[in-house]
């Protein structure tokens, strides 16, 4: 993420350890993933084995990590910063 927005100059991080509480919506998004990867392997493959499913999961958790980690920051991040589409027209005015 940026440290700041590019055209506000709003700081992406308000104070340190802002982001910690994105930490647990991470691992909502994880946990959702898991259901639905699991969800998937018992509908394709019934009689999978813990190794199996072990594998699933590392590697859907490994290909989302990227996605996963800034959508769980930028959630955060909307849940206690107003999103002001107007702004930049106030400036300009």
């Amino acid at each position: 993420m940026h440290p700041a927005c590019p055209v506000c100059q709003l700081s992406f991080e308000p104070e340190p350890g802002f982001y910690f509480g994105a930490m647990f919506v991470s691992y909502a998004i994880n946990t959702l993933q898991f259901f639905f990867a699991w969800g998937l392997l018992v509908y394709f493959y019934p009689s999978y084995t813990l190794v199996h499913l072990l594998t699933l999961l590392f590697g859907v958790v490994m290909l989302s990590l990227p996605f996963t980690f800034r959508l769980s920051r930028a959630i955060w991040l909307a849940l206690f910063v107003r999103y002001d589409p107007t702004w930049e027209k106030k400036q300009n005015d």
